[in-house]
């Protein structure tokens, strides 16, 4: 495989389907020093799926150079496709070395990107190796890198998300109570979603969890995590 022929025909259909008004809104709403064309994440996905369905046996060695040529690039959409390229070869994701996510997770500047390398590559790969990889998630929630925290946490989400028949709220917990004072808003929605999420398979854990830390979590956390419980909605309103 061509890894600069395949990087350019993706530039390409970055650009084609490019829409310059929406990329002010994703500027306003995903501030980063990347390039924006203005994609859609589903325009980025279809774009993944055409791309996959001509490449069904594309071998893990030109996947991770196209990825890396992909991440190397300028605009937030390049970096949008490499992740989403990756999750759609998951055998490859377990066989990652954690230079990779160090490289990554050094230059992540918005929550977008690293909510996708939290859930999409990073829990996948804890998943794969909870014993050894658990302590991975310890390490960037500690770190002094607001992004790096936030990885950590979503990261969390990915690995309950990783199968369906499994999710490990007591890692979920432990990984909250670390940063669960942290007032950055950043963190703070990482926290909400995390348990939110959690509730889908373990509600009572949750609510349980949620009565004895309300007063250390921040206000929108409650409340959210609350109306996730009564409503099944984050805003608490019922679906009609």
């Amino acid at each position: 495989m061509d890894t600069e022929a395949e990087k350019r025909y993706l530039a390409d259909q970055i650009r084609q389907h490019g829409d310059p008004e929406y990329a002010k809104v994703i500027s306003r709403s995903i501030p980063s020093r990347l390039n924006v064309y203005g994609l859609r994440v589903f325009e980025l996905r279809q774009i993944v799926r055409t791309w996959r369905r001509a490449h069904e046996e594309v071998d893990r060695k030109h996947l991770m150079m196209l990825v890396e040529a992909l991440w190397d690039g300028e605009s937030r959409e390049e970096r949008m496709l490499a992740l989403e390229l990756l999750q759609h070869y998951p055998q490859y994701i377990p066989k990652l070395t954690w230079s990779r996510f160090e490289r990554w997770r050094r230059e992540l500047d918005n929550w977008e990107l690293t909510d996708v390398l939290g859930v999409g590559v990073l829990g996948p790969w804890v998943h794969d190796d909870l014993d050894e990889r658990t302590q991975r998630l310890q390490g960037l929630i500690a770190d002094e890198d607001l992004w790096s925290r936030r990885l950590g946490l979503v990261g969390a989400i990915g690995v309950n998300r990783a199968r369906r028949d499994t999710s490990f709220p007591e890692l979920t917990f432990e990984l909250i109570d670390q940063t669960k004072r942290e007032g950055h808003p950043m963190i703070t929605k990482a926290v909400s979603w995390m348990l939110r999420d959690l509730y889908k398979k373990h509600p009572g854990q949750v609510a349980a969890y949620l009565d004895e830390n309300q007063d250390a979590l921040a206000g929108h956390v409650v409340r959210e995590v609350s109306n996730k419980l009564k409503t099944g909605r984050k805003n608490g309103k019922v679906k009609k």
